[in-house]
């Protein structure tokens, strides 16, 4: 009997069918996909809520598991809408796996939205990665704060959270760590809305500036402030893709303010240096050190699905008293971290990178369908019920933005 399982889908900026992917891929595969699953470049909507007639194109939450579909007989595919996630359809398959539509859409669909989503994220038991997992990532001062004990580098940094922030504690804050630049980025936000760079300068000279962001996003969980990194915009970023914590592949891109023709850059393969590939990688990896063990829905560990590591450089000085970066040497460092509804790049790798992801979901898929069909040993469920009887009770101590395709 087939196993079934949900693909959450939702987005409209990566790609497939496009001839950037044709060049080293196949999209054969795709003749026969409902054009209900393919978005209209114009408007974003699904071409199901188009005038007829209206052109599309498939984008990598879809094309991966339509892939699965053609090629994976033991596998039932059931490519869900964001409109059409409910309970009983999430619990309905196996497993559920994110990668396109997830809680930061749910944000720019209202309050309303985004309390039902959450809900059943949490409640449905089967969704992967697991909300634990999800949460830890959403709200970046949780896996920012791991880091920094770890000892993983990251941008100098400050959180403010809602309830406890002003504006005028918050430039009070930034001029006693000496910082003279510094950007606003927010928690359950995507595509950089939120993002503000800014100057103490101008700021003391105009308050209202913060106090505006202030009032904008009065409702943001908490701000993400850093001091800015010149050499963010000139450096190649480098991200990482990892799945059951092995290294997949990597892009690079530059910001288009830094390039000659004004256009963001992205490279791939032997194409990124050398030096930024490997301390990407070596980052990266120490990165994946923070994350909550993954779960299957009835508790067992398994190795982690796709989890992005992106690497940004320093090149120049920086002014926080804390932070003491040669301004003579390349500093890599950590910029955040995202998982499976993330970007995959599919059509700018110089490989055929579906038939890849497909095996990857298909095989994470079979290896939850076969913990959870084999029960935990007796002789272990024994050993740790002995344990307990000889151990005496203790007293325990006291203890959102990325646009979907419109559907």
């Amino acid at each position: 009997m087939p196993i079934k399982v949900g693909f959450l889908v939702g987005k409209d900026t990566d790609l497939v069918e496009d001839p950037k992917y044709e060049a080293v891929g196949d999209t054969s595969f795709l003749k026969d996909l409902p054009d209900i699953y393919r978005v209209d470049p114009d408007s974003h909507e699904y071409l199901k809520n188009c005038d007829p007639g209206t052109k599309g194109q498939a984008h990598a939450d879809v094309a991966i598991p339509w892939y699965i579909h053609k090629h994976y007989d033991d596998i039932e595919v059931d490519i869900i809408f964001p409109e059409d996630i409910t309970l009983k359809r999430l619990k309905g398959n196996m497993v559920n796996f994110v990668v396109g539509y997830d809680v930061i859409n749910a944000v720019f669909e209202g309050k309303e939205r985004l309390e039902e989503m959450t809900r059943m994220f949490k409640t449905c038991g089967n969704i992967m990665p697991s909300w634990e997992v999800q949460e830890f990532i959403y709200m970046k001062s949780t896996y920012m704060t791991r880091l920094k004990e770890l000892g993983v580098p990251m941008a100098p940094t400050i959180f403010a959270h809602k309830g406890r922030r002003t504006p005028e504690g918050l430039l009070s804050e930034i001029k006693e760590r000496g910082w003279k630049m510094f950007v606003m980025k927010q928690s359950y936000m995507a595509f950089s809305l939120g993002f503000q760079k800014l100057s103490v300068e101008e700021c003391e000279n105009n308050p209202q500036i913060l106090k505006d962001y202030f009032e904008e996003f009065a409702d943001c969980p908490e701000y993400v402030v850093q001091e800015a990194i010149q050499g963010f915009v000139r450096n190649w970023e480098t991200r990482c893709f990892w799945f059951n914590g092995e290294f997949l592949y990597a892009i690079a891109n530059k910001a288009a303010v830094s390039t000659d023709d004004g256009m963001e850059q992205i490279v791939t393969g032997d194409d990124i240096p050398e030096e930024f590939l490997e301390n990407a990688k070596r980052i990266g990896r120490e990165a994946l050190k923070c994350l909550p063990e993954l779960k299957t829905p009835d508790g067992q560990p398994v190795p982690m699905t796709l989890i992005r590591t992106d690497i940004g450089c320093s090149d120049s000085e920086i002014h926080d008293k804390e932070t003491h970066w040669d301004p003579s040497k390349r500093t890599f460092f950590l910029n955040e971290i995202e998982y499976g509804g993330t970007t995959y790049f599919i059509r700018h790798l110089k490989f055929d990178a579906m038939p890849l992801w497909a095996k990857l979901y298909v095989e994470k898929a079979r290896e939850i369908h076969e913990k959870m069909q084999t029960p935990e040993p007796q002789a272990k469920r024994a050993r740790v019920s002995e344990v307990e009887s000889k151990t005496p009770l203790m007293k325990k101590p006291a203890a959102v933005m990325k646009k979907p395709a419109k559907a």
